[in-house]
């Protein structure tokens, strides 16, 4: 994982853990709901920095799941991925497939109008960024919900209602597995919403075509009858 600059996005780094293990870039940040004294929501945002650290890690599958634990500020994002490079499909994981199987961010609720202080988790169990193996996951922008918000060490295990977490990224790329010698290897597995917006790029183009072929044809037959009507043709 590559640290943050101060505007939230990951910068260039060149440990071993970021060529060996897994590369996150792009610009992170939490938006947080909370219950008020009145049971009514309010929210704030947090957004990763270059003073991020990686306080946990495991590179290696036989020994568990990879994963990644982010820290900041006294809060932690947990990251774990899924790879499966079976030809069949394994749990909810497609083959030949990596993606992100398991999100927790732990944090400490402070407002001044907050309901309870004190320590959250928030889950997000499933397959996210799921991407063919070899293939750099890429998105402009999308969202997670981390809606199964708990209180961690706590004897009473049960949902806090109404709280949850927005995982926002912007520009998000993640590459999964050794640093290739050459980048120009790399193939972009882009999310559903950039995937949507290049298949209506060459549409549009062919609909403006296909008008613009529709108005030079009216145009011609508007002129051809013009010059018939003033006898610019003669009959044989």
């Amino acid at each position: 994982i590559e640290k943050f600059n101060n505007s939230g996005v990951f910068a260039d780094d060149s440990t071993s853990f970021s060529k060996d293990c897994f590369n996150i870039s792009g610009t992170i940040s939490f938006n947080i709901t909370y219950k008020m004294a009145d049971d009514k929501l309010n929210s704030y945002e947090v957004m990763l920095t270059n003073a991020s650290t990686i306080s946990s890690f495991n590179c290696k599958q036989t020994e568990g799941p990879i994963m990644a634990v982010i820290s900041e500020g006294g809060s932690d994002l947990t990251i774990e991925f899924d790879i499966n490079k079976n030809k069949t499909k394994v749990a909810s994981m497609d083959p030949q497939h990596w993606g992100v199987s398991k999100m927790v961010y732990e944090y400490t609720l402070s407002p001044a109008d907050v309901k309870t202080v004190g320590r959250r988790q928030a889950t997000a169990i499933g397959s996210y960024f799921v991407t063919p193996i070899n293939h750099t996951y890429s998105c402009s922008k999308q969202q997670v919900k981390l809606e199964n918000v708990t209180i961690p060490g706590a004897n009473d295990t049960s949902v806090i209602e109404g709280e949850f977490i927005n995982f926002s990224e912007t520009g998000l790329t993640i590459r999964v597995g050794p640093l290739l010698p050459d980048t120009t290897d790399y193939d972009y597995h882009y999310c559903k919403a950039d995937q949507k917006v290049k298949d209506i790029v060459p549409i549009a183009v062919g609909v403006a075509l296909a008008a613009l072929v529709v108005i030079v044809l009216v145009a011609y037959l508007i002129g051809r009858r013009r010059t018939v009507a003033a006898g610019g043709y003669e009959r044989v």
